[in-house]
């Protein structure tokens, strides 16, 4: 078969197990979402049995779809693509590396691995205290009575769908930031490579203010975080409260 024809088969049967499984996912939310407002507690195997016998169809087909999926690749793997000029930096920083000599070493391509390590712990930990308001949202079973249940997911969904922003801005900030600490160790393990021994240090101007860009990410990702953990805890209410005593007990306004 055409190379052309197998690669939009399987991009084709993709998209279908893709619609297939989003389908069947929000006819489960519903139908549990509908099982919990019913207030026919406590729930009966019947009762849950009736309502998701509703769903049955589209759960069947997300089944097929991805059996049939499976089949396909065994019967009609997809080719392999073919080799293309290498533009990922870090492929050609592995290969360059095969390439350098043992015992020789630098101080510059130590500091960019460690600088992206740096960055990696801060990006999840950053995305992780973006997460912690819907976190605290959750754990709060008393916000979710049956006449409180609609607002509630909406609370929590929107909270999950700001983590998510965040995290995904985080992710694209990191990837470029990598890239580049990626092409600079590129260019000092050339150094290293053409002079045969231990280099001396090359860029440590750059690499303090690559350290000092570092703490202020870290302290305005941190500042941010907590601002957002605090308006999602109405935490401005409690400050609000005070100054108004304050002018009110303590000036006398008023």
């Amino acid at each position: 078969m055409n190379e052309k024809k197998l690669r939009l088969i399987h991009t084709v049967c993709g998209c279908v197990i893709s619609a297939a499984l989003i389908v069947a996912t929000v006819c489960l939310i519903l139908s549990a979402h509908t099982i919990y407002t019913s207030g026919d507690s406590p729930y009966t195997p019947e009762s849950i049995g009736a309502e998701y016998n509703k769903i049955a169809i589209p759960l069947w087909v997300a089944i097929s779809a991805v059996f049939a999926g499976i089949i396909l690749n065994i019967a009609l793997p997809m080719p392999k693509s073919k080799a293309k000029a290498i533009k990922d930096p870090f492929i050609k920083l592995r290969i360059l590396q095969k390439k350098l000599p043992e015992g020789i070493s630098h101080d510059g391509i130590a500091r960019q691995r460690y600088v992206r390590k740096a960055y990696r712990a801060v990006c999840a930990l950053l995305c992780a205290i973006a997460f912690i308001p819907a976190i605290i949202t959750l754990c709060d079973y008393d916000s979710f009575t049956v006449d409180n249940l609609t607002p509630a997911l909406l609370r929590v969904v929107g909270m999950l769908a700001i983590g998510a922003v965040i995290s995904g801005v985080l992710l694209f900030a990191l990837s470029v930031i990598e890239r580049r600490s990626a092409e600079r160790e590129i260019e000092w393990t050339k150094v290293a490579i053409s002079e045969g021994k231990k280099s001396d240090q090359i860029g440590t101007k750059n690499d303090t203010e690559n350290t000092k860009k570092i703490v202020r990410l870290v302290l305005v990702g941190v500042a941010c975080a907590l601002i957002v953990i605090g308006l999602t805890q109405d935490g401005f209410y409690d400050v609000l409260q005070k100054a108004i005593r304050i002018c009110t007990e303590c000036i006398g306004l008023g």
